[in-house]
């Protein structure tokens, strides 16, 4: 492992794109301490500190996750790359929906540069409109050193703007001249910025007897076994079995042979979990806003429906249990939770409906000669993919079901600390493990194309040797044999 981890300085490319990527990544993580101008720091840093204290589950903690903590400092990074994620996400469900973005998607490269000027323009929007509500939030919290709201408006609304388009750019560097997925890097980044704080809190809690020592060796093995889980589904797919028929190309006739049509067990990634998240803080939160400070009304008291951790509306307090242990399992049972499972496994579905077409996927195989065993091509082969395709949907919607819902176990029926026990799932541990698992796949592409030992495929000689060096001892010995058996004739 140490060996082949040496190999990438061996690599000049590789070594200088590695450092581009390291580069543009500690720029960006510079830039995320910079705040915003006309802030009253002072007030920003008691704005920080009830930040932090408060749930981590509001719709504001999930943009600080993706921003790497720039929001609750309120840095001209404060919405981190969330407007660029949700216009790819808008433009891809259009894609189903909309015609002529379909056709763009079928065009190839041209189409593609197409698409992504569009969800530029779309970011642009997004992060002048977040951009104008966050300062609105800043002048409502008493972060602002002037009075003038017009300006301090506009010039939050430009800097966040600008800010946002700049890490956009960051994404797009580190993804052509660097390795590794820009936009996906920058994200990993910011959420492992927080794990020194998560696990600070977890310290802070032991030491001042919030929490018991065993809970900390408990989230450090949970958090080894969950990243396991993590990378064997994301890895994880169904092979169906595929035969090619000889066909007659010109006055050569191509022999058939057999493959497999790889279908992953995970097809909708993290997207299920950050849909399900998103749209179950809005109620909330709105509920929040429209009562007010009321003391009484229809409205007063829902938002608490819709929270994880109610004491109130949840099947341990409906049932008046005042034992602990396994019992403290029924906190659990709440609306907020219930609906949280739900939607999970319905935008599992969803996503992978949308973005895998059996239909497509059968004419494809029929179209290049192939088809299943036992399966006519046509309507026949595409019922059966999708046959397949919705039972392994399934398994993996637990799977992102379990993890997600693991910190919200160890918070609301135990009381760890909410961000200590959001080490060890939810959003930002898939994130992480996927985008770090995509990272090495690309390192050790580079790596074996040059003819080094990937962190996978390793040589098998003494001492464990390159595959530039047990390539040449094979080629000596096969003309070593060859003079041998000329020798005898």
């Amino acid at each position: 492992m140490f060996g082949s981890l040496l190999n990438i300085f061996k690599v000049s490319d590789l070594r200088r794109k590695l450092g581009i990527s390291l580069l543009l990544l500690l720029v960006y993580r510079i830039g995320a301490h910079v705040p915003c101008p006309f802030v009253d720091l002072e007030a920003l840093g008691e704005f920080s500190r009830q930040f932090s204290e408060a749930s981590g589950r509001s719709l504001f903690a999930m943009v600080d996750m993706f921003s790497g903590g720039a929001f609750k400092n309120m840095t001209i990074f404060a919405l981190g790359i969330m407007p660029y994620i949700t216009a790819s996400i808008i433009l891809q469900l259009l894609t189903v929906v909309w015609p002529r973005l379909e056709r763009l998607a079928k065009e190839g490269e041209a189409g593609r540069k197409k698409i992504n000027q569009y969800t530029r323009y779309g970011t642009v929007l997004l992060a002048g409109f977040q951009s104008l509500g966050l300062g609105v939030y800043m002048i409502q919290s008493g972060l602002a050193v002037i009075d003038n709201r017009f300006l301090f408006l506009f010039t939050t609304m430009v800097a966040i703007t600008t800010g946002t388009c700049f890490i956009m750019w960051l994404g797009e560097k580190i993804t052509e001249h660097g390795i590794g997925n820009g936009i996906s890097l920058i994200i990993a980044v910011g959420i492992i910025a927080r794990y020194p704080y998560d696990f600070s809190m977890g310290i802070a809690d032991v030491k001042y007897d919030r929490m018991a020592e065993v809970w900390l060796l408990l989230v450090l093995v949970l958090y080894a076994a969950v990243t396991v889980l993590i990378i064997m589904m994301q890895q994880a797919n169904r092979k169906i079995p595929i035969q090619y028929a000889r066909r007659l190309v010109g006055r050569r006739e191509t022999q058939g042979g057999t493959n497999f049509l790889p279908l992953k067990i995970n097809t909708a990634g993290v997207i299920p979990v950050i849909f399900s998240s998103s749209i179950l803080m809005f109620p909330g939160f709105l509920f929040k806003m429209v009562a007010g400070g009321a003391a009484q009304g229809p409205l007063v008291g829902l938002e608490d429906w819709f929270q994880p951790s109610t004491n109130l509306h949840n099947l341990y307090a409906m049932l008046e249990i005042d034992r602990g242990g396994l019992l403290n399992l029924l906190k659990m049972f709440n609306l907020y939770n219930l609906l949280y499972i739900l939607l999970t496994v319905f935008f599992c579905y969803f996503y992978t409906a949308i973005t895998f077409n059996p239909v497509d996927t059968a004419d494809n195989l029929k179209r290049v000669g192939a088809f299943i065993p036992g399966r006519r091509p046509g309507k026949n082969t595409s019922d059966y993919i999708d046959y397949v395709l919705s039972r392994i949907t399934l398994v993996g919607a637990v799977f992102l079901v379990v993890v997600a819902m693991l910190p919200n176990l160890l918070s609301v029926s135990f009381g760890v600390n909410w961000a200590f026990s959001s080490l060890i799932g939810g959003t930002g541990l898939i994130i992480v493990a996927g985008v770090l698992l995509d990272l090495m796949k690309q390192i050790e592409s580079q790596l074996l194309m040059r003819h080094y030992e990937g962190f996978k495929y390793r040589g098998r000689g003494m001492g464990g040797g390159s595959s530039r060096g047990m390539g040449a001892r094979r080629q000596a010995a096969s003309r070593t044999l060859s003079r041998q058996d000329g020798s005898r004739r």
